[in-house]
């Protein structure tokens, strides 16, 4: 069973291997597990973002490969994830370690062989970084596109906003709750042609702007949005315009006076993509319990009106704010 304050079983994770079957992993993935869409061919990457495992099913539906980021951050095998080198041979004395690489500077890989398979760890800066362990007679189902709902509504809906909505679509495909497959499938759906990004990403794709503006999001997925960021290096934008790097105002934020119609809202990160924050617009999240705002902020003192929160950075001790900082402290907010 998974841990009272844990919603997946760290522990299971960590002891599947290839030849195992869905209902372990169904079970080790606990509250978080969702069946894999049949496009995705058999990975299963719902935990990607949050615990570091993906799994991938082979073509009769048992384990094939697992990985392990750096985020897992457990044994697996009897390799800890963040063991430095020097000590896996004395730990470890039967994984082979193999020269840096000459494409990737500080890497090389340790390998060595199991009862269900080989385990490779991925050493970086002399640290073990990622392990995988595969059945490398594994056969599987190639992953394609999704499907792609019809556009509808209004640009931006439900919210005001249309680069709102991107910064929350940008949450949920962290979270794995949308899925619009590669940048190059959508653009490739969109404009009903092949496409290489590789050589039309350097521009905006205006049609597929307009798609993701008027993606029909629904309730269940407005209510699983946990966190936002407002920052250019989101996901989100890269299905828009594959080489933006981040520059100017194409998908600034003016209006967040919606962020209510995500209810469950816990936390929210502004980092760029707006020149002021209004704070009065986190009052209506009855869940928020962190704030981080790196732009200038207005009416500090709504912060007040927001029983749940625990966390707020980054705001400046300046005359205007000082008995406002002062009163935060008191209900117990860390500052930051």
């Amino acid at each position: 069973m998974a841990e009272s304050n844990e919603p997946v079983d760290v522990s299971a994770l960590a002891a599947l291997r290839p030849g195992m079957t869905v209902a372990d992993v169904e079970k080790a993935m606990g509250l978080m597990w969702r069946a894999p869409a049949p496009h995705k061919g058999g990975v299963i990457d719902i935990l990607e973002n949050t615990y570091g495992v993906n799994v991938r099913l082979d073509r009769i539906g048992k384990i094939g490969m697992i990985e392990f980021t750096s985020r897992f951050k457990q044994t697996v095998a009897g390799v800890p994830m963040g063991l430095h080198l020097d000590d896996i041979l004395a730990i470890i004395p039967a994984m082979k370690i193999g020269e840096e690489s000459k494409v990737r500077r500080g890497t090389r890989l340790g390998t060595m062989r199991l009862p269900e398979g080989e385990l490779s760890a991925r050493i970086s800066y002399d640290k073990v970084m990622e392990i995988v362990i595969s059945n490398p007679d594994a056969e599987y189902v190639e992953p394609t596109a999704p499907p792609y709902p019809a556009a509808a509504g209004a640009p931006g809906a439900p919210f005001a906003d249309p680069n709102l909505k991107l910064v929350v679509m940008s949450a949920l495909l962290r979270s794995k709750m949308l899925d619009l497959g590669t940048p190059q499938q959508l653009a490739s759906h969109i404009l009903d042609r092949p496409v290489d990004l590789e050589d039309e990403g350097y521009d905006l794709i205006p049609q597929a702007l307009g798609y993701l503006l008027r993606y029909p999001l629904t309730a269940e997925q407005l209510a699983a949005v946990d966190w936002i960021q407002f920052d250019g290096g989101e996901e989100i934008y890269s299905y828009a315009w594959y080489f933006w790097g981040g520059g100017g105002s194409a998908f600034d934020i003016h209006d967040t006076s919606d962020l209510h119609r995500c209810p469950n809202l816990k936390g929210v990160s502004v980092i760029a993509m707006t020149d002021r924050f209004d704070l009065r617009t986190l009052v209506p999240l009855h869940r928020l319990e962190w704030v981080s705002i790196n732009v200038p902020a207005d009416h500090l003192e709504a912060l007040l009106e927001i029983p749940s929160l625990k966390r707020a950075g980054r705001f400046a001790a300046n005359p205007e704010t000082n008995a406002i900082l002062k009163k935060l402290e008191q209900r117990g907010i860390e500052l930051r």
